[in-house]
């Protein structure tokens, strides 16, 4: 009886050391395949050197361009370049009497200065706004944003290549031959829009009333495919960004 129970206890030994055995080798094999997929989301998040150089090389040249997008956009992009900022911020001076920008705590926080005095932010409806870049900050900001492409985290890395594609866009418009000046008074517009086939069904969350009261939006990124050079500074016109989707 004693040996039955010896031959018990070895058998069951063995038996949990097979499960754990098997258990280690399928969480490996998840590891692998996570690593597998983190692997593909960073390559396809990279912006290459090459690339990255010829793009900044043409927005430096620029004056300023304006970036028309919501706030807690603006604040991702500012706080990767410029180290700090807050939404409700219309400025990046202290002001004691006005409290639209940073305090000096904040102040002592900027990496780099934005150069964004009283002016430069226009704040509109539903938290967008209208945001004066000179072209020495925009490419700071596609630097920074570069950088967050290789974020850890994957959230930001998207988020980071999705805004990058749109500020470089604005590089493929421009022509070193054309006269000076056309870039005064563009509008870079980051908002994208639903298909025209959506904006008419309603979700769950709305009611077919409101809806209905919405106006359809309108695609207009390849509405500047039609534009054969950028527009002159007498006029303020307004771009929106292609998205990945309408280059192919």
């Amino acid at each position: 009886m004693l040996k039955a129970l010896v031959e018990q206890f070895v058998e069951s030994r063995r038996h949990k050391r097979d499960l754990a055995n098997r258990r280690w080798q399928q969480e490996e094999r998840w590891r692998e395949e996570d690593r597998a997929v983190d692997l593909a989301a960073r390559a396809a998040n990279e912006v290459s050197a090459t690339r990255h150089g010829e793009v900044m090389r043409r927005l430096a040249g620029i004056s300023y361009v304006t970036l028309r997008c919501h706030e807690d956009t603006w604040t991702f992009m500012a706080r990767a370049a410029f180290g700090v900022w807050k939404p409700f911020w219309s400025q990046s001076t202290y002001d004691a009497g006005n409290r639209a920008g940073p305090d000096g705590r904040h102040l002592a926080l900027f990496t780099a200065g934005p150069n964004l005095p009283k002016g430069r932010i226009t704040k509109g409806a539903d938290g967008m706004q209208d945001v004066f870049v000179s072209g020495h900050n925009l490419v700071r900001i596609l630097d920074a944003l570069r950088t967050v492409t290789r974020s850890d985290d994957p959230a930001r890395a998207a988020q980071g290549r999705t805004l990058y594609e749109k500020l470089s866009a604005v590089a493929g418009m421009m022509d070193p031959a054309e006269p000076a000046g056309r870039t005064t008074g563009f509008i870079v517009r980051i908002d994208d829009s639903l298909g025209e086939r959506h904006t008419h069904k309603p979700s769950g969350a709305l009611t077919t009333a409101a809806v209905r009261t919405t106006a359809p939006v309108r695609a207009t990124a390849v509405l500047h495919r039609d534009l054969p050079t950028l527009p002159a500074s007498s006029r303020r016109c307004e771009v929106v960004s292609p998205s990945r989707g309408d280059a192919s």
